[in-house]
């Protein structure tokens, strides 16, 4: 049915969505280009890692996914998310939160995206060994002005409060990790890991897909299995092992 359905979608001309080639999704080229490659972009309030800047083939494909209807994009998103969630070394259990969508971004996207994805990157790290839930902990307590367009200050003003508790109870035992598509200027994340924090929970750090850097900014990459030792044996090397998986159809997940 997969088959058929691809078909159909490239005769009526569907198109890569990092190059514009004839292709389902994305072409074998530009899914090359963007293979994770995990980096700290930021260390506090917690480490946040992210698999790629927002640039080239990789902000295209990001754009064509959340703006641009491009939905089956979403397996090849959550595989970068468990690239990221991966690169900071977890426990053997991990929960993961996604930070919330607004009402506005579902209308204008069809749906959630973020947790669409995250709850794939939540398959592909029950498939290679790690017990990972999805818990959406986090909802508003007021919905923001979008953040486009905004300047650092103004995205800080935007979002302080605008978060809180939901009645989601997280996975006891397992290392909480705070997911999100983009990182700016790490707004959204702080006022994410504040809620939780200030509920007592504590968050091991924070995984995005793509980072823009601020001017003056650096990153490092991570190497995998070298950072706090805490990581659970499958993991030393498993970036390429979670991009390479297939699509993961099992729907267990912690909602």
């Amino acid at each position: 049915m997969d088959l058929l359905l691809a078909a159909a979608d490239l005769l009526l001309g569907a198109a890569c969505a990092g190059c514009g080639c004839p292709a389902v999704d994305l072409c074998g080229p530009c899914r090359r280009r963007i293979a994770p490659r995990p980096r700290l972009v930021a260390d506090r309030p917690v480490p946040v890692v992210a698999v790629g800047e927002h640039e080239g083939v990789l902000r295209d494909v990001m754009l064509a996914w959340k703006r641009g209807g491009h939905t089956r994009l979403g397996p090849t998103i959550g595989a970068l998310v468990a690239a990221s969630v991966c690169a900071l070394e977890p426990g053997p259990a991990v929960c993961l939160v996604p930070v919330p969508t607004t009402r506005r971004g579902r209308r204008r996207r069809g749906g959630d995206l973020l947790t669409s994805a995250v709850q794939e990157a939540s398959r592909r790290l029950e498939a290679v060994g790690l017990r990972s839930t999805v818990v959406p902990a986090l909802t508003f307590e007021r919905e923001p002005r979008d953040q486009v367009g905004l300047a650092a200050r103004e995205r800080r003003g935007n979002l302080d409060g605008a978060l809180r508790r939901s009645r989601r109870r997280l996975t006891g035992g397992a290392d909480v990790v705070v997911v999100d598509d983009v990182v700016t200027t790490g707004a959204t994340l702080a006022e994410a890991v504040r809620v939780l924090v200030s509920d007592g929970v504590g968050v091991l750090g924070a995984a995005v897909v793509t980072a823009r850097p601020a001017p003056g900014s650096t990153t490092r990459d991570v190497r995998e299995g070298r950072g706090r030792g805490r990581g659970h044996p499958p993991f030393g090397t498993n970036s390429a092992v979670l991009w390479n998986m297939g699509p993961r159809r099992s729907t267990v997940t912690d909602m």
